[in-house]
């Protein structure tokens, strides 16, 4: 269990340090005010946490040698499911961006309804379990977290721009190429034609499922003759795609297609005549209309592209080519531990109000460690946050980016003990920046 949470904090660092950013503070993007490129750079970072914390998800062993991922098939429906249920996890704390457009943003998922909805794609085999053990050990207070960074993209076009400040911040809407910045030209038209295929079979089951009558359905009246099999098919396949393709930000393609119900009504009577059914009157599906109580249906597919059309991440020297201190490369770990009070009655109360004050002794212990680094030049974090105004913001920012990586009982189960983690890159990238 040990060796699963070193590969995991391990993995956490490697995918910071791969991260590019540049020592001066960026440019504003073309067109956009200072509050439009901090709300692009927070809904970068969003797609960064969502996505990374997918990867968790999916890398996350059911068995000694067996991931999440390669049981359920990357790239399969039931990974985009997956990936689609992760889309609604939520904002934890408020988005932090510093000084050089760099935001970042952290999300959670319930870990328990993360194993749920995996349970639900995947049975497990032999010497395999489905409790994703590894994963509830990385949890904290019953929640899998992730953080992701991003910055605003340089020329982000009217319609995005449109898209984004209309959508709540607890959706995931388009904002392309965000997500897709390594996916071949190839890969994406496979992926749009993957969800294309797939629109049009979930829209064949959803009108196959209409009912008919008390108890008949669309797909009584087609099934069981190849002609009226092929009459619907040949429907469906004809149907138009409803609007142009949406390259989500989790790399998943997503296509409408409509089918007018006057148009299904009508196939449906040529059916019926061809199959000469006695069952069905022309009046139970003229009446379609009625139970359907719209004249539009819409059906959703979803595609990814191949994994073999997925360019490598580069690994990147941060800022520039600038020389990495030993320093940047480490990460801050501390505990605090607070007794339970004994003039608190109700024990939960007491509980919070231990974690609370272990974590405000863990947090001023990473805070002197912080200020004791020292920084190019020979000058430490608190001498240059002394005469620097924006650093000592940037500073702020950074160290409320601390996260809680274990809040448990203390082993004699007098107290409680929370250990903190921050990771020391971002404070070497905004260190850069001077005023």
């Amino acid at each position: 269990m040990r060796h699963a949470r070193q590969t995991f904090v391990a993995a956490t660092v490697l995918a910071a340090v791969c991260c590019t950013v540049s020592a001066a503070p960026p440019a504003e993007p073309d067109g956009c005010t200072p509050d439009q490129a901090r709300m692009l750079a927070i809904r970068a970072a969003q797609v960064d946490a969502v996505n990374r914390l997918a990867e968790t998800v999916l890398t996350a062993r059911v068995s000694a040698v067996k991931t999440v991922g390669a049981a359920i098939g990357p790239g399969s429906d039931k990974e985009i499911a997956l990936r689609v249920f992760l889309r609604a996890a939520r904002r934890v704390g408020e988005p932090r961006v510093y000084s050089d457009g760099v935001a970042e943003v952290d999300v959670e998922a319930p870990v328990e309804a993360v194993v749920r909805d995996v349970a639900t794609l995947y049975t497990p085999g032999e010497h395999e379990t489905g409790e994703l053990a590894d994963l509830r050990y990385v949890a904290v207070d019953g929640y899998v977290r992730a953080g992701g960074r991003g910055r605003a993209p340089r020329d982000p076009s009217p319609e995005v721009l449109k898209r984004l400040e209309s959508a709540s911040f607890e959706d995931l809407p388009e904002m392309f190429p965000a997500g897709w910045e390594r996916v071949t030209a190839t890969g994406r038209v496979g992926a749009i034609r993957a969800a294309r295929i797939a629109a049009y079979r979930a829209m064949a089951e959803h009108l196959k499922a209409v009912y008919l009558g008390p108890t008949a359905k669309v797909g009584d009246l087609v099934e069981g003759l190849p002609a009226s099999e092929a009459m619907f098919d040949a429907f469906v396949r004809s149907l138009p795609v409803a609007g142009p393709p949406r390259l989500m930000p989790d790399r998943i393609a997503e296509v409408d297609v409509l089918a007018m119900v006057p148009d299904l009504i009508r196939v449906l009577k040529d059916i019926r005549t061809l199959r000469g059914a006695e069952t069905w009157t022309e009046e139970q599906v003229d009446r379609l209309s009625l139970r359907l109580k719209t004249r539009r249906l819409t059906a959703t597919g979803r595609g990814m592209p191949a994994a073999s059309e997925i360019r490598p991440a580069e690994e990147t020297a941060v800022s520039g080519g600038a020389p990495l201190p030993d320093w940047a490369a480490e990460t801050v770990e501390t505990r605090g531990e607070a007794p339970l009070a004994s003039d608190v009655a109700d024990r939960e109360e007491a509980r919070v109000l231990a974690a609370r004050s272990a974590k405000a002794r863990a947090l001023w212990d990473a805070e002197k460690q912080v200020d004791a680094v020292t920084l190019a030049g020979g000058v430490t974090v608190r001498e240059r946050a002394a005469k620097d105004s924006r650093f000592r913001r940037d500073l702020k920012t950074f160290l409320s980016s601390v996260r809680v990586v274990t809040s448990r009982p203390a082993e004699d189960g007098k107290g409680w003990e929370v250990m903190l983690r921050l990771p020391l890159l971002r404070l070497h990238e905004f260190s850069l920046a001077r005023d």
